[in-house]
């Protein structure tokens, strides 16, 4: 132990209070401590602090994390102008180096080197509000990323504004509005009195707020926005001073735009770049599609965005947008032998019958009686149909019936038949209105109908009184998970003649239990007054 202590002793001799050393093992000392402190459990059981200093911890923590991030963003610059870095040949880049170096992914090194490089050539007064805790990490790379983004932009975060005015500058000019003595030439004929003079006098404006820099301008924006918010500001200075510069950038956005489709395990796999056009379009259709969430609705907003690009498309095939004209509409094709489609569509994942509950032949014992071992296949892909989308499609959709012979020819095709008519389709509409699920209000449009109380496969007449607008979402849920639905009457009306999306239709899960809207929270006693 006392070669420990002699070993800690020499160090801290060796690294002076003020050098960079010193300060470093300091804050590592710091670092150290906090980190086990908050290990050893203070802040569990009886004798841990209050939210409110939790609160203040977080806070100070963040602010000096963000100090720390924009002295690393002055050190990269020197760094990288030193240029050891390529010793070896290693790396090509000094942002490769920072990965090989520090472990970290390739974009988070490109970015920590651009923004350290735009604050050192052209944002000074970003790094040092940084450097001061007076503007957050997040703020700077705002700025970095959109503010200094061309040579115009450049030049306009260095230019002199004059507040009193809000006009840029000069110093010449500047000096010449505001009261000064300048010496007499003969007295200064190197001109250097006059020069000091013009000095002490942008100093003191600068100090008193007259004349700042268009860096500055834009930093003032920044005490009580976020930076979601700072950055629409940003982007306005780039803009204003600089438009040209916008277009080159929506021209290369524009040639960058993809989107991949490809197939993958169990589905696709879709990336893609859009435009701020093409994307706020896209997100206001998802938004259109996808609505509020109903009762039970657990899924991830990603997962309702995926089930909304979905519904997007369905939309548009259904209303015959993408080829009006075709002879044949472009859509979902299932084949599927008759005797499969009942099969399917009556069976449970258990195997067993949704009517009766009883046990059915498994596929082996079935796969010459139905004659098409691989089952149900999208047409196009011959892929696997789930067999909740089976049922679905069962309920609302064109059959064709194909007749073949024994060598694959086909003897007879049929003209399709809707299990679901116009007709039909309008009277279910006007009664139902929207989706009948509990809390769900999604239209008509979005919607399908759905053999309610008896399914189709099981014998269910396709009628009014057997049918329910379910959206695409929710009639999935039904088939799948083997909710059952009833009608019973149209609820009265209040007042208001709303009725709170409440429908005649009933809904119980597999295990009876009834599915429906929360119950209303009463609503808090009167108080007297005192």
């Amino acid at each position: 132990m006392s070669g420990g202590s002699a070993g800690v002793d020499m160090s801290v001799e060796a690294c002076p209070a003020g050098s960079l050393e010193g300060v470093l093992d300091r804050i590592e000392a710091a670092v150290e401590d906090l980190a086990g402190l908050v290990a050893s459990g203070v802040l569990d059981g009886w004798g841990a602090p209050a939210v409110s200093r939790l609160v203040e911890m977080h806070g100070r923590v963040w602010r000096a994390v963000g100090r720390l991030e924009g002295v690393r963003w002055v050190v990269l610059p020197r760094i990288e102008e030193e240029g050891s870095w390529r010793t070896g040949g290693m790396s090509r880049t000094f942002a490769s180096w920072l990965r090989l170096r520090e472990g970290v992914s390739a974009s988070t090194a490109r970015q920590d080197v651009s923004v350290a490089r735009r604050l050192e050539q052209a944002l000074p007064e970003t790094r040092d509000r940084v450097l001061a805790g007076r503007l957050g990490v997040d703020h700077a790379r705002v700025m970095a990323e959109t503010a200094p983004t061309s040579g115009t932009r450049r030049d306009a975060l260095a230019w002199l504004i004059d507040t009193r005015t809000g006009e840029p500058t000069t110093p010449e000019v500047f000096v010449q509005s505001v009261p000064v003595d300048f010496p007499d030439p003969v007295d200064d004929p190197d001109g250097s009195r006059t020069r000091d003079l013009i000095t002490r006098v942008l100093e003191g404006a600068v100090s008193e707020g007259t004349v700042v820099t268009g860096e500055a301008v834009v930093l003032g924006e920044a005490d009580g926005l976020n930076a979601d918010q700072f950055r629409v500001v940003a982007r306005r200075f780039a803009t204003v001073v600089d438009p040209d510069t916008d277009d080159v950038l929506d021209d290369k956005a524009a040639q960058g735009e993809f989107l991949d489709l490809s197939r993958t395990l169990g589905g696709f796999h879709v990336t893609g770049f859009l435009t701020d056009e093409h994307g706020a379009l896209v997100q206001a259709a998802l938004g259109g599609v996808m609505g509020v969430p109903a009762v039970g609705d657990d899924r991830s907003p990603g997962q309702r965005r995926a089930h909304g690009l979905a519904d997007l498309a369905r939309v548009v095939l259904d209303t015959d947008q993408a080829s009006p004209g075709a002879a044949v509409r472009p859509h979902l094709n299932v084949t599927v032998s008759w005797s499969e489609l009942a099969t399917q569509v009556t069976r449970t994942r258990e195997g067993l019958c949704v009517t009766c509950g009883q046990a059915m032949p498994g596929r082996a014992a079935t796969a010459g009686r139905v004659g098409l071992a691989g089952g149900a296949v999208f047409t196009e892909s011959r892929d696997r149909v789930p067999r909740a989308l089976l049922r679905r499609l069962a309920c609302d959709s064109a059959i064709t019936r194909i007749v073949f012979g024994s060598d694959g020819a086909a003897l007879d095709v049929g003209r399709a038949q809707r299990t679901v008519t116009g007709q039909m389709r309008r009277a279910v509409i006007a009664r139902d209105r929207h989706c009948v699920y509990p809390g769900c209000d999604q239209p008509p449009s979005r919607c399908e109908v759905h053999h309610a109380i008896t399914h189709w496969a099981q014998g269910g007449s396709t009628s009014v009184a057997n049918s329910a607008l379910l959206c695409w979402y929710h009639h999935q849920l039904v088939d799948a998970r083997g909710i059952a639905m009833h009608w019973t009457g149209k609820p009265t009306t209040g007042a208001t003649g709303a009725t709170l999306l409440e429908t005649g239709w009933a809904f119980t899960d597999t295990y009876g239990q009834p599915i429906g809207l929360p119950e209303p929270i009463d609503g808090l006693p009167e108080t007297r007054a005192a």
